[in-house]
């Protein structure tokens, strides 16, 4: 087999090339020259001889180096928020591409299988790395209220309207429960993962340490007609050891709107509790940027510059009515 290792290092690679076996071949590329010529001293001491290090823009994958069928896995080493077409074009049929997706801002590594066109997911894990050095790297937009006491960032799609937030966040704290009550170090990760790819106007929030407006130093929230919703939790219970403490998923809301957007993403937790909570992630396909709604499945979409992620979560139908809609590339998410 011969795999693509985007972002380098040597490590991994070497890694790669002895699970690959004496005719395996690793291509590693990076866009630093330092950490390729690092690279380069480093493997040329490990001694498999099976590791080339290129540098170039990884999102541009290594089209010289890449088999005539493609290349037979493809990892990707560092925070990516878009999939670069390169890395599904460059990748055999039924091959594997490894990646660490930030998803609203999330990064689960994601391990999708090229069938045709179109990347199916095939497994899930919570992960995190440096972000892309090159040129699909960006700096999410965002906006600092309060005195810079309270930052929103959009880590997908198009920023929100933040007019009448300063005030708002000056107003009174509309509080809902969400009536879910968990112990202590309690994985909610597809929780975040659910609210990034079903609530409208899905955004990131953060705040310093002690802050006296927000309770939470970051959380998943929400912002629409100049209202803001976040998601917090409060103890209910304390216990010897963190298993034995619980606590309560609370919605805190600014705003004129404050009650609406809180009883939505209240809503959102409470499903996510009801349908996905035991099931894990859902089945998810990338396709290219360009596909038409009417050639997706049905499920959540979230646009990606490069690519449309089909999000099928257990329970979004039959919560609707009918098929959940569908976002256009610009959107964060439906």
């Amino acid at each position: 087999m011969t795999v693509l290792e985007v972002g380098s290092g040597g490590y991994n690679a070497e890694l790669l090339a002895h699970v690959l076996g004496d005719r395996g071949r690793v291509i590693t590329v990076d866009v630093d020259p330092y950490v390729v010529h690092r690279t380069w001293r480093l493997c040329a001491e490990a001694g498999s001889g099976r590791v080339t290090a290129v540098l170039s823009d990884g999102g541009l994958g290594a089209p010289a180096h890449a088999p005539a069928n493609g290349f037979d896995g493809v990892m990707i080493t560092h925070n990516a928020v878009d999939i670069a077409p390169a890395w599904r074009d460059q990748l055999a049929q039924g091959a594997r591409l490894v990646v660490p997706l930030e998803v609203g801002g999330h990064t689960r590594s994601i391990t999708l299988v090229r069938r045709g066109d179109v990347l199916h997911a095939e497994h899930w894990t919570y992960c995190g790395f440096v972000r892309d050095r090159g040129a699909a790297g960006r700096t999410a937009p965002a906006v600092r209220l309060a005195d810079g006491e309270v930052t929103v960032r959009w880590e997908d799609g198009v920023p929100g309207d933040t007019a009448g937030l300063e005030e708002a966040l000056r107003g009174p704290r509309h509080e809902v429960s969400t009536g879910l009550v968990v112990p202590g170090m309690f994985n909610f990760e597809t929780l975040q993962v659910y609210a990034a790819t079903t609530l409208p106007g899905f955004c990131r929030l953060a705040a310093p340490e002690g802050s006296k407006l927000v309770a939470q130093q970051d959380a998943p929230a929400m912002l629409a007609d100049g209202s803001l919703a976040y998601l917090t939790h409060v103890q209910v219970k304390d216990g010897p050891v963190p298993v034995d403490r619980r606590y309560e998923f609370v919605i805190h809301a600014f705003g004129p709107a404050a009650a609406e957007l809180a009883a939505r993403f209240a809503a959102c937790v409470q499903n996510w509790d009801r349908y996905v909570r035991k099931s894990g992630y859902p089945p998810m396909s990338v396709y290219p940027a360009a596909t038409p709604d009417d050639q997706l499945p049905a499920g959540d979409v979230l646009g990606k510059p490069s690519a449309r992620l089909v999000l099928q979560w257990p329970g979004r139908i039959s919560l609707t009515g009918e098929d959940a809609s569908v976002a256009s590339p610009t959107q964060g998410a439906v």
